[in-house]
């Protein structure tokens, strides 16, 4: 009686884990009453506007300020278009060389260190993972590789390359 009564409660859990496998991961909202208003989501705003070479930049993910440092998802390098630019990811070291002619700029995950063709140069903050994407100093890497940028406070807008007004 006992190895049924374990079998019938073994196999009870099995199906409820099978059931709870299937089920939608929601749980349906309660109507707020008078207690507990509706709340709304707020959604935040970018920490700056971004034009390339081909316009307007729409990064994977809004940019933010470490300091005065621009940092931005290295997808925004990409599509500042910055012509002849070539850019590399180590994996092992979390690296991104970013090269064109013979200008280098390297930035390390999680390092206040950057590298402009050869030199050291300390930075604000460091390139960090958010969300499984590096955020990487805009400027540094723009000015490293020889473009021309323009940074207006005011409107907190940057132009790179021909864009620039």
């Amino acid at each position: 009686m006992k190895k049924i009564l374990i079998a019938s409660l073994l196999g009870s859990a099995v199906l409820g884990a099978s059931a709870a496998q299937a089920a939608p991961a929601t749980i349906p909202a309660a109507a707020p009453t008078a207690s507990q208003p509706a709340t709304t989501a707020t959604v935040s705003e970018p920490a700056a506007t971004i034009y390339g070479n081909n316009g307007v930049v729409k990064p994977s993910a809004y940019p933010f300020f470490i300091k005065s440092t621009l940092y931005a998802t290295s997808d925004v390098i990409k599509q500042l278009d910055i012509e002849g630019l070539s850019i590399s990811w180590d994996k092992k070291t979390q690296t991104y060389t970013y090269t064109r002619g013979d200008h280098t700029v390297k930035v390390m995950a999680d390092s206040n260190m950057a590298w402009v063709d050869g030199k050291e140069v300390k930075l604000q903050g460091s390139p960090t993972f958010k969300r499984g994407v590096l955020r990487v100093p805009v400027g540094i890497i723009v000015r490293g590789v020889g473009e021309s940028i323009k940074w207006d406070k005011t409107t907190q807008t940057l132009w790179v390359g021909d864009s620039i007004k």
